[in-house]
Formats: C-alpha cells, structure tokens, sequence
C-alpha cells in the first residue's frame, strides 16, 4: 500500500463505522436506507466485474429487486410477499430479453447480480428491522468478528507473514495472518459479550463460537471476492472508498459472517 494508504484506510473505516452508528440510532428507516446505498453501489459494481468477464449485465435488476424488498420488510413480515416480489422483478427481466433479445446468458449475469453482493445486504437489511435483542448482537458480532479478523490478519501478516494462504487467488495474504485474525477475532466475542450481556440474554459462550465461525466465513467472503476480481482482471470493484477500493472491496467478509451470525443465534433461541 502507498505511502500515506494506511491512514487513508482507518479514516474511510471509522467514518463508514460512524455512519452506520448513526443509522442504527436513528431507527428502522434509516437502517434500510443506509444498506439501500450500499446495495445500489455494490449492485453496480458486480454489474461492471462480469461484464469485464465478456456478459452484458445491469445493475437494475438487483436495484428493484431489493427497492421492492426493502420496503417489503418495513410495512410486512410475511415471506410470501418477499418471493412474489422477487417473481416480479425476474419476470420482468425475462420480458425485457423477449422483446430487446437479449441473450440468456446476459439475463443470467444480471441474475447473479441480486444474488451476489445484493442478497446478503438484503440480509443486513432485513435485521435493521427486526426486534433489536436480535439485531444488536448480530451485528456487533459481525463488526468485531469480521473486522477484528481483517484487521488483525493485515497487520500480523505483514509483519509475521511468511507462508502464502492462497496465492493463486490473493498473493498477500498468510497463513500467519489468517491465524491470528481468527484468533483475535474470535476474542473480540467476549467483548460483544460485555457489551451486550445486560441488554440480551445471550451466554458469553455463544459469542464467542459464533464470533470464531464468522470470523472463518469473513475470510472465505474475502477470497470469494478476490477470485471475482482475478477473473475479471480487476484489481478494485471501484475507487468510491478511499484506501478500501469499492463497496464489495470493504463488505465482502461481512457477506459472508452476517448469515453465520445470524444463523447461529436463531439456532441459540431456538
């Protein structure tokens, strides 16, 4: 990284972290329209890296689709409406490659669009208005598991790093630095924990496993994403975050730890 990048980083991490602070206090609202930018970007963004891999893609499709569903999670809670909406949207792009002829492949490409980064912020999405026991610790979770980890595993691996993780998909990353990311990450359970233990029941131990389960699934997300990039032959999905790259560049390990946290603490209530 440049001269200069590190601190470019931090300030682009505390401020997106400040951000969402603000979104989670000012209420449900909020909360949708905070992810809602982040889905509108990073929709842009998978669009732009498979139409570097030769498909014609677009970013609307995945735009509507999670348009449609957000405001389906504030004034409904019932999953029927959520699979009709996403039946419209599909419709309507099947439709549009009727009449413009567009090839299948292409309507394919805007598919995976929804699935891929748009679904698992419309999971962050729909925990931004559900009950607030449950959002809580599933998001802090996600933050100090998944953050912890990133950070960690940066920093130790340069300077402890000597054995590549996966160098076929990310040249910079160690074994050296996973371990310590999932290490420290998983600690950073208990002060989820510590924070969090008057306001839901939820035992020190449950963090602390799912903190190490999401801080595995933030790494997987992290090279998920690499080897998108590397087959696109990109090295950023965009430069709109100073120091981080795009919007995928920054929450491609949260995609992946959300659903493991959340997963884990329904299985804990149940």
């Amino acid at each position: 990284m440049k001269k200069g990048g590190t601190r470019v980083r931090i300030v682009t991490g505390i401020t997106l972290l400040a951000l969402l602070a603000v979104s989670v206090y000012l209420g449900p609202v909020t909360r949708l329209c905070f992810f809602y930018v982040f889905i509108w970007f990073a929709a842009r963004e998978m669009s732009d890296a498979l139409n570097h891999m030769g498909f014609l893609t677009s970013p609307w499709m995945a735009r509507f689709l999670a348009l449609a569903l957000c405001v389906l999670f504030y004034i409904k809670d019932e999953t029927a409406f959520y699979i009709t909406a996403a039946s419209i949207v599909i419709m309507l792009a099947l439709l549009a490659a009727l009449f413009r002829k567009t090839q299948m492949r292409d309507v394919l490409g805007s598919c995976i669009v929804c699935l891929y980064p748009t679904l698992f912020l419309l999971g962050y999405a729909y925990l931004s208005v559900r009950p607030e026991t449950l959002m809580y610790p599933v998001l802090l979770i996600t933050l100090l598991a998944a953050a912890g980890c990133d950070m960690f595993a940066y920093f130790f691996g340069r300077a402890f790093g000597k054995h590549l993780l996966c160098p076929s998909i990310s040249p910079h990353k160690t074994v050296e630095g996973s371990l310590a990311g999932t290490l420290l990450g998983t600690a950073l359970g208990l002060l989820g924990w510590l924070l969090l233990r008057e306001y839901a029941d939820i035992p020190w131990y449950v963090y602390v496993i799912t903190s190490f389960f999401c801080t595995i699934a933030g790494q997987l997300g992290d090279l998920v994403a690499s080897m998108i990039k590397r087959q696109a032959g990109i090295k950023d999905f965009s430069d709109l975050l100073p120091g981080h790259g795009g919007v995928i560049d920054r929450i491609d390990s949260f995609c992946f730890a959300m659903p493991v946290a959340y997963f884990a603490l329904i299985l804990f209530r149940l």
